[in-house]
Formats: structure tokens, C-alpha cells, sequence
């Protein structure tokens, strides 16, 4: 049978080095949205005017002058970091997880089998799936899974 999942080999390791990346760059990303979130690297400074009176708070993201909306700041942050690669790479991964047709199985198994094939992409060759316990589901079927997936990922990245 001939698979319709098939890619290029460089395109293939390339999104499971992105899928072995994931649980790092979501650390990475949580910690930075909430920063960017708790306003973490502005800073208000008291402006003083020629005579050294003090005349307003304003925000300085920058620290080098000029007046800035601290919300306006946090907004383009944040659109900055949910436009960011590896924001894109995460989201590419979780709705490819979701994508995959595992309706007709046990949530519980449906479960199981994303948490593996994840595994099977970060662990490669030291994976060995008849020690990974998926009762109800063949080898070839949870290969053809983790190709879909793998496929997916590749599309929503537009590597293909």
C-alpha cells in the first residue's frame, strides 16, 4: 500500500526536530507571555521638566526616552510572540494532534496514542512500540498515525 503521507526526507527530519523542540519551547513561550503579561521589562520613570519639577509617570519600554501606552507596548508584544516561529511550530503540533482520525477509538487510548507518537518523534530509534502497552491498536496503524502526523505538522508549517 502506498502512503500519501510521504515527504522529502530533509523536510521530515526537520519537523521531528521541531516535535522533539515542543515541550521546551512551551516552557519557553508560557514564561514569556507572562511576562509580557505581568509587564515585567517596562519600567515607569517620573518625567522632570527644564526646571526640575516633576511633571508626569511615563512608561519607558526602552529606557531611552519618549512616552509609550504600557498596554499598547504589552499588545504588540504579545502579537509579536504568537507571530514568532516557535509559537507557530506549537500550534502547528497541537492541531495536527487534533486532527488525527482517532474517533472510533477509546478516548482514554486516543489519548495514549498521541502521548506515544510524540515519544516515538522525540525518543526515534530508541523507541520500541511493543513495549509502549497500545492494546488495540497494530504497529503499522500507530506508524500510519505517526506519518499523518508528521505530514500534518509539515503542511500547517508550509514546508510542503
Amino acid at each position: 500500500m502506498q502512503n500519501k503521507y510521504k515527504m522529502p526526507s530533509d523536510v521530515r527530519k526537520t519537523v521531528i526536530g521541531i516535535v522533539q523542540g515542543y515541550e521546551r519551547r512551551k516552557i519557553e513561550l508560557k514564561r514569556d507571555e507572562e511576562d509580557i503579561l505581568s509587564l515585567g521589562s517596562g519600567k515607569f520613570e517620573t518625567v522632570t521638566d527644564d526646571k526640575g519639577k516633576e511633571t508626569e509617570r511615563a512608561f519607558m519600554p526602552s529606557g531611552k526616552g519618549g512616552k509609550s501606552s504600557a498596554v499598547e507596548n504589552q499588545a504588540l508584544r504579545l502579537m509579536n510572540l504568537h507571530n514568532s516561529f516557535d509559537y507557530k511550530c506549537n500550534e502547528a503540533i497541537d492541531q495536527s494532534l487534533a486532527a488525527l482520525p482517532l474517533n472510533g477509538y477509546d478516548p482514554k487510548l486516543a489519548e495514549k496514542v498521541k502521548e506515544k507518537i510524540m515519544l516515538s518523534c522525540v525518543l526515534g530509534k530508541r523507541f520500541i512500540f511493543r513495549y509502549e502497552g497500545l492494546e488495540g491498536v497494530s504497529e503499522r496503524t500507530f506508524y500510519r498515525f505517526r506519518s499523518r502526523f508528521l505530514y500534518f505538522v509539515a503542511k500547517k508549517l508550509d514546508f510542503l
